[in-house]
C-alpha cells in the first residue's frame, strides 16, 4: 500500500510539472506572437501619417507590455515546474 501511494505521488508531480511546462511554452508562444505585433505597429508607424503614427504607437506599446507579461509568466511558470 506504501509504495502504491509512493507511485501515485509520484506520478501526480510528474503530471504537475508537464503542465506547467505546457503553461511555460503556450505563454512563450504568447509572447513571441506579440513581439512581432509589436514590430509590426512599430513599421506601420514609420510608414504611416500623423495620425496613424499615433494609433501605431499605442498599438506598439500595448504589445510590448503584452509581451513582457507573457515573458514573466513562462519564466514563473517554469519555476513552478522545477
Amino acid at each position: 500500500m506504501k509504495k502504491i501511494l509512493i507511485a501515485l505521488a509520484t506520478t501526480l508531480t510528474v503530471i504537475g510539472a508537464s503542465a506547467q511546462v505546457g503553461q511555460a511554452a503556450s505563454d512563450g508562444t504568447d509572447a513571441v506572437k506579440h513581439k512581432i505585433d509589436e514590430k509590426r505597429a512599430d513599421h506601420a508607424a514609420k510608414n504611416s501619417g500623423p495620425v496613424g503614427k499615433a494609433v501605431n504607437n499605442v498599438k506598439s506599446g500595448y504589445h510590448q507590455k503584452r509581451s513582457k507579461h507573457s515573458a514573466n509568466k513562462a519564466k514563473q511558470a517554469l519555476k513552478n515546474a522545477g
